[in-house]
């Protein structure tokens, strides 16, 4: 009955079968990202390094290992740039040259993930507060890196955090439930979101900063207005719990993947979402558990990673409104 429910909604969504185009990797993929003129797709793996793909063709360009120390890697979208947190404290390295452009020595050790602003201005990580507690501290540096604020995050840890497009809020996300927006001048609490019911494992600003999209483990994609923080509207029929998420370029779609609660083996649905209408434009199928999700810089195409494979997808146009 499950099995003929999902393939009347794919029917109905317009459900495509297969990819444009596979790509293979030596490793699960944990994020991907296309760089700035979108001829580059970068995906962070599993086994530590950043490998880098020629969009169009599928060949391997550069593979970026990590370094001796490294506990954390993090790319980011557009793919300029890789931070990566080890014992040496920071470092912030050219996706394309390999060089390292900066370092942030004097950092907490319990630092794991990091979130850039876009223009690379800023950056935030999150950590446990202590070695032995749950708290959870967020803490911003600019370009500089000078610590700008240090803020509690809630407790068990920082499920996903973001910095707005003009680099004024920074959003974190919490296993306590809760999310939290901060002023990145002094760090002043802006909003605390209680009223979500579950994690939130993905979180991601629209392109113009008016939205936050929020999504998780119950299987709804939350959109926040950021002028009020008051919810905007609730986009539901994910079969499963959301993992990945990004914003179309234009800021109108928003694309969905996760995983089966039961086993990552489970095949899944990677969502294309009207934001406007609240609609599912789309459903592409995924045979197993889809950890990245990334659109490419005209919004044409769609880049899913499912284990060692990575999908590219060409997307309908968006609808004159």
């Amino acid at each position: 009955m499950r099995a003929a429910i999902l393939l009347a909604v794919a029917a109905s969504c317009g459900a495509q079968s297969a990819p444009d185009r596979v790509i293979q990797s030596d490793a699960d993929i944990g994020n991907l990202a296309f760089s700035v003129d979108g001829s580059t797709l970068a995906g962070n793996c599993r086994d530590g390094k950043v490998r880098l793909w020629d969009a169009r063709s599928g060949a391997l360009k550069r593979t970026i290992p990590r370094e001796q120390g490294d506990n954390s890697v993090t790319l980011p979208s557009p793919a300029d740039i890789l931070g990566s947190v080890g014992s040496e404290g920071i470092r912030i390295w050219d996706l394309q040259s390999g060089e390292l452009k900066r370092r942030l020595s004097s950092v907490p050790k319990r630092i794991r993930g990091l979130a850039f602003s876009p223009d690379r201005k800023l950056l935030a990580g999150s950590g446990r507060t202590s070695d032995t507690g749950s708290e959870e501290t967020v803490r911003l540096w600019d370009a500089a890196g000078k610590e700008r604020f240090a803020a509690p995050a809630g407790l068990g840890g920082t499920s996903a955090m973001a910095l707005s497009p003009d680099g004024g809020t920074l959003v974190a996300a919490s296993y306590d439930t809760n999310v939290r927006a901060f002023n990145t001048r002094n760090g002043e609490l802006l909003r605390l979101i209680e009223e979500l019911p579950v994690a939130m494992f993905a979180i991601v600003f629209s392109p113009d900063g008016k939205y936050l999209a929020t999504a998780g483990a119950d299987r709804t994609i939350y959109l926040w207005d950021t002028k009020t923080w008051k919810l905007s509207r609730k986009l539901t029929g994910q079969p499963e719990m959301i993992q990945s998420m990004d914003f179309s370029p234009d800021g109108r779609r928003i694309l969905t993947g996760g995983f089966n609660d039961i086993t990552n083996q489970h095949p899944v649905s990677i969502i294309l979402w009207d934001v406007g209408s609240g609609k599912a434009l789309r459903t592409l199928p995924a045979p197993h558990a889809v950890r990245a999700v990334a659109f490419s810089p005209d919004g044409r195409f769609a880049a899913t990673g499912c284990q060692k494979e990575i999908s590219l997808w060409t997307l309908p146009a968006a609808e004159a409104r």
